[in-house]
């Protein structure tokens, strides 16, 4: 039996499936469809509000092929071999085995060995021991993108129409409302591929055709459709803004276009291949002590934009495959409750319990006592693909008296 959680108004309800029923379509149709466990008349109105955001983590890509961390396995069996092959053995080369073999989370992993590279080279003054162990850092932070952030050409292509249908469906939205906002901190270029697919707008912070330079200024640029010359020009509804908050791997660094970022974005062909690429991206990889990091440019501009949207009146926050690892995301977030405006609605894949993040801990017991947090917990409801699908309302799921006056006003036009 696959058990589910819904909180919202401060109330919990259990909602179950026979796991041999989730792998039916027609079953899982007719779970969420069951208004008395899944809330969809109430989810509808916080999709309606005036500022829509989603943060989106590494779950949403785990359908096209992508793989979450902190999955259990060891993937550094490679780096293992040649640290034990060197000989004699080092105290520092014996304390990175010891990580490299240990059960901790990765995210802790790559901590303790950047810790341990800091101690040398700063607190020991043994550049020597600093520098190999960076080198096996590095080695270990190649592999992670190896393995963990997918290229358009791994992509599982029949997967990826969740995505264009998540972005169909958060651009559904009537004008006269801000336009949504998707805010990750994914490597991997789903949004921007499925946007383009189907057509789709979107403003990722660059500017330019053949040169793209990273402007965080073009994020509050509007488009209009010119009509005719005595009218003010339509705005272009299905236009969306995505702040890839840890950078991309289409981003690198480019000392000669010599302004504040010295950021361009390059082209990823559906057909190129991790081995061709010249990993020199401008990334910042999944390491706890990254909090610090963030703050640098251009980072501190996509937080900084982030950190704004969550103050705005008539706010949702969406959360959907997100670890509640990071921290200086979850800062943002723990500030951005202290606007009254802000509901946030949580997709947990799993049940939150002691083992659970300790921030995500935090917001299921406050859900009890404030209405502004609701959280989805289950294999079920926290999935991006069932979420997409089933819980994210069209358009149209706009109250039918609303939907009759809008269409009465286009048709007296």
């Amino acid at each position: 039996m696959i058990t589910n959680k819904i909180t919202i108004d401060g109330i919990t309800t259990i909602a179950e499936l026979d796991e041999a029923k989730s792998k039916i379509e027609s079953d899982v149709i007719q779970f969420f469809r069951d208004d008395e466990k899944i809330p969809l008349n109430k989810l509808a109105k916080y999709y309606l509000n005036e500022n829509l955001n989603f943060l989106c983590g590494s779950g949403t890509s785990v359908a096209i092929g992508g793989k979450t961390i902190n999955k259990g396995e060891n993937p550094f069996d490679p780096i293992i071999a040649e640290l034990k092959a060197i000989n004699p053995p080092k105290e520092h080369i014996n304390q990175l085995i010891k990580f490299f073999e240990s059960d901790i989370l990765l995210e802790k992993k790559f901590d303790k060995i950047n810790q341990e590279y800091l101690y040398y080279l700063n607190n020991k003054e043994d550049s020597d021991s600093a520098k190999e162990i960076k080198s096996f850092l590095d080695k270990a932070l190649k592999i992670f993108v190896d393995k963990y952030v997918p290229f358009p050409i791994e992509y599982v292509s029949e997967n990826l129409g969740v995505h264009e249908l998540f972005i169909n469906k958060i651009i559904s939205r009537k004008e006269t409302l801000s336009r949504p906002k998707i805010f990750t901190p994914n490597y991997d270029l789903a949004f921007e591929n499925s946007c383009e697919k189907i057509g789709v707008s979107y403003n990722n912070g660059f500017r330019g055709v053949h040169m793209r330079k990273f402007d965080p200024d073009t994020f509050h640029n509007e488009t209009y459709i010119k009509q005719d010359s005595a009218e003010k020009g339509k705005r272009i509804a299905t236009y969306l803004n995505i702040y890839k908050l840890h950078g991309s791997i289409s981003w690198q660094y480019a000392e000669s276009i010599n302004d504040l970022y010295n950021l361009k974005e390059i082209q990823i062909s559906d057909t190129a291949k991790k081995e061709d690429f010249a990993f020199d991206s401008l990334m910042i990889y999944p390491i706890q002590t990254k909090k610090s990091y963030s703050l640098d440019l251009p980072y501190s501009e996509l937080f900084r934009n982030f950190s704004k949207c969550l103050t705005e009146s008539q706010n949702t926050l969406v959360v959907i495959g997100y670890s509640f690892l990071d921290e200086h995301i979850n800062d943002i977030i723990r500030t951005g409750l202290y606007n009254p405006n802000l509901t946030i609605i949580i997709h947990s894949f799993g049940l939150v319990s002691e083992e659970s993040p300790l921030f995500l801990q935090t917001l299921k017991n406050r859900s009890v006592s404030d209405n502004r947090i609701i959280i989805f917990e289950g294999a079920l409801v926290g999935d991006f693909t069932n979420i997409v699908k089933y819980l994210i309302p069209l358009n149209s799921f706009i109250p039918a008296k609303e939907t009759i006056i809008e269409t009465l006003k286009e048709l007296t036009k």
